[in-house]
């Protein structure tokens, strides 16, 4: 049986997975021009992606957490590409619980500020 502590991460992963497929899709309208809210910009959440990933990244790396570089860059980055996807990212700590449970910290360290930022799109676009 597996810890409580590996399931707990699996099901908080499976659902920021499930609230980014949702919200990555959709469009949000940002107001540019001039104060009469003429003109606009539309973008998909999806192209947020690689500056939450770098958000990621960054946190880690201030933190002084090379395991957690390790994982994010072995999970979440397209080396042949060059570019981010969180939803591989979040697969990966719902397929391998034995990851989050060698080092629950580094489920932890990516689950806590990944959700604050999915949960805050969702409550803004959602």
């Amino acid at each position: 049986m597996a810890p409580a502590h590996t399931v707990s991460a699996a099901s908080d992963a499976q659902e920021l997975l499930d609230i980014w497929q949702r919200l990555s899709s959709q469009h949000v309208a940002l107001a540019t021009g001039c104060a009469c809210g003429i003109g606009g910009v539309t973008l998909r959440l999806q192209d947020f992606e690689q500056d939450i990933a770098d958000y990621l990244l960054a946190q880690a790396e201030r933190g002084q957490r090379a395991d957690i570089v390790a994982f994010l860059r072995c999970h979440g980055f397209d080396e042949a590409a060059g570019v981010w996807h969180l939803d591989t990212l979040l697969a990966a700590l719902i397929a391998a619980p034995t990851v989050a449970a060698a080092d629950p910290g580094v489920a932890d360290f990516i689950l806590s500020r990944l959700g604050k930022t999915l949960r805050s799109f969702a409550k803004l676009h959602g």
